[in-house]
């Protein structure tokens, strides 16, 4: 459950049907801001169907859905061993505990798979949600690095045993 009650699922990605559903979040300011950086350019659908097939084929991404009369399609995530990244994409359900239940259902599913641990590759240092979500969900700070356009950024680790 989330603050306010609603309940949260990770539902499998479908494609090309949900590529639709992300655009509002991958032309949302705010979302590209954290996740990719600045002055990124909003992702059209070419773009966002590029992304979900990378992605799947490094871990399995999932829409994150929460129960609000019915399932609300709110944003996507990806497990992977070496990369988790969370989108929140509609702004009425951020800092409102869906990334928190995410990261605990990711956990679950990470601990059921038998891994030894989790880690959030790409966390910019001007991230201040993500970094306190991470941190409050036992990922510690394991690097600091700068990308090409000169944006420090932070890796986190959980370790599952």
């Amino acid at each position: 459950m989330v603050n306010g009650g609603l309940p949260v699922r990770l539902r499998d990605l479908i494609l090309p049907d949900d590529v639709e559903i992300a655009i509002p979040w991958y032309t949302d300011a705010e979302v590209l801001y954290f996740s990719e950086g600045p002055n990124v350019a909003p992702f059209d659908y070419n773009r966002i169907e590029k992304m979900y097939k990378w992605l799947s084929q490094r871990g399995q991404v999932y829409i994150i859905e929460v129960f609000d009369g019915g399932w609300v399609p709110v944003g996507d995530v990806t497990l992977c061993e070496e990369l988790i990244p969370i989108v929140v994409g509609d702004n009425r359900y951020r800092r409102r505990g869906v990334g928190s239940r995410v990261i605990e259902l990711l956990i679950e599913k990470a601990k059921g798979f038998g891994w030894s641990k989790l880690t959030a590759h790409k966390i910019f240092a001007y991230n201040t949600p993500s970094i306190k979500l991470f941190e409050n969900h036992g990922f510690i700070k394991t690097s600091s690095e700068t990308d090409e356009d000169g944006h420090e950024f932070f890796r986190y680790e959980r370790k599952l045993n």
